[in-house]
């Protein structure tokens, strides 16, 4: 009976996503695209000459963070709506000395099976030095997740940025050089940016916070 109680819980979770509207103060981030997917859960600006996302952005809501959490992690997936000559695949990461880094976090998106799923399409994953992975983008990302609790609910946009001409793993997959997350609600904004080098994974997260009028319009 436990059981079947808790499959109809998760069967009604289903229902609490809605489609994300991308937020107008990020809009400028998803105009230069090689393909702009909707992914339902969130809006991927995807680069084929990076072989990965320059913009991801995604609502968060409390009552979805406090419904409970799929704690089961799926593989990960090629993306398919990519064309098949600039698809990353999971292999592509072994023995390269980065981990696959997701942009849309798995905790932030695991309320449902759907949803948790599409944070693992390799088109939101990018090369991320193991320890910035783990520790301080780990941090920020626990950050967001109190902040749309705290909040109700709040607008997130990573920009991943890249070298005019970046270092590349296997695949032709370029390696980021840093990451910039945007946490904005009505009344507050908050926005870090993070070196892609685990030399500053152990730093405060106070040290990477920015000015968020560099990023965004109010």
């Amino acid at each position: 009976m436990k059981k079947i109680l808790t499959l109809c819980a998760l069967a009604l979770s289903s229902f609490a996503y809605t489609q994300y509207e991308l937020h107008p103060s990020f809009k400028e981030y998803f105009k230069d695209c090689s393909l702009l997917m909707d992914k339902y859960y969130y809006i991927n600006c995807y680069d084929y000459n990076y072989k990965g996302t320059k913009a991801i952005a995604y609502k968060l809501e409390a009552k979805i963070l406090n419904q409970g959490h799929i704690k089961k992690r799926p593989k990960f997936s090629e993306d398919t709506n990519i064309p098949k000559k600039y698809r990353t695949y999971w292999e592509d990461y072994l023995r390269s000395g980065y981990t696959r880094g997701h942009v849309v976090p798995n905790q932030s998106m695991n309320a449902t099976t759907q949803a948790q799923l599409s944070t693992f399409l390799m088109s939101n994953i990018t090369p991320q030095k193991k320890d910035i992975n783990a520790e301080i983008w780990n941090e920020i990302e626990q950050r967001e997740r109190y902040l749309a609790k705290k909040n109700k609910e709040l607008e997130v946009l990573n920009l991943v940025l890249y070298d005019d001409k970046p270092k590349r793993i296997k695949n032709n997959i370029a390696i980021p050089n840093f990451y910039v997350k945007i946490l904005k609600t009505k009344n507050f904004s908050e926005c870090y940016k993070v070196p892609n080098n685990d030399n500053f994974a152990r730093f405060d997260r106070n040290y990477f916070k920015e000015d968020c009028r560099k990023y965004i319009k109010y």
